[in-house]
């Protein structure tokens, strides 16, 4: 049951995330600030807690906080909180999957922008929405 709660939250909390992000392009902090310890509490009454929760989560946010700080922005800060929140949700390896996936379908809708639609380098495109379809993708292959 706790982990439909888990996962179910992070689901509901990414769809907020990604719609915020589509139409504002921000991510809506206060919420992955509170996300990040509910997450964590429930993997911890799982028994799934550790030195790998915490590497997934704040490891992994750190990580793409400091790409942000190199890339100037092109990666935005609010891509970090994000990832921290999935790590804490997922743990290590999901979080690491999840990472892979995002970036993947990301390459994909930024070559379909590029040959298709003509976009330059100056197209920004909001990250929030393919870590969303990353998590349901996820999810289904779970499923099947």
């Amino acid at each position: 049951m706790q982990e439909y709660i888990l996962y179910g939250s992070l689901f509901v909390c990414l769809l907020l995330e990604a719609v915020i992000d589509i139409r504002k392009q921000k991510i809506w902090l206060p919420l992955v600030l509170i996300e990040i310890p509910v997450l964590t509490g429930l993997n911890y009454s799982m028994g799934r807690g550790g030195i790998a929760l915490w590497a997934a989560s704040f490891g992994t946010g750190v990580v793409i906080y400091l790409v942000s700080i190199v890339t100037k922005e092109q990666i935005g800060k609010g891509d970090a909180y994000l990832f921290a929140m999935t790590g804490a949700g997922m743990g290590f390896l999901g979080n690491i999957a999840l990472l892979y996936l995002t970036f993947f379908f990301a390459f994909l809708a930024a070559l379909f922008y590029w040959l298709v639609k003509k976009a330059g380098r100056g197209f920004r495109m909001p990250l929030a929405p393919f870590v969303f379809v990353s998590y349901c993708f996820i999810h289904l292959c779970r499923i099947i």
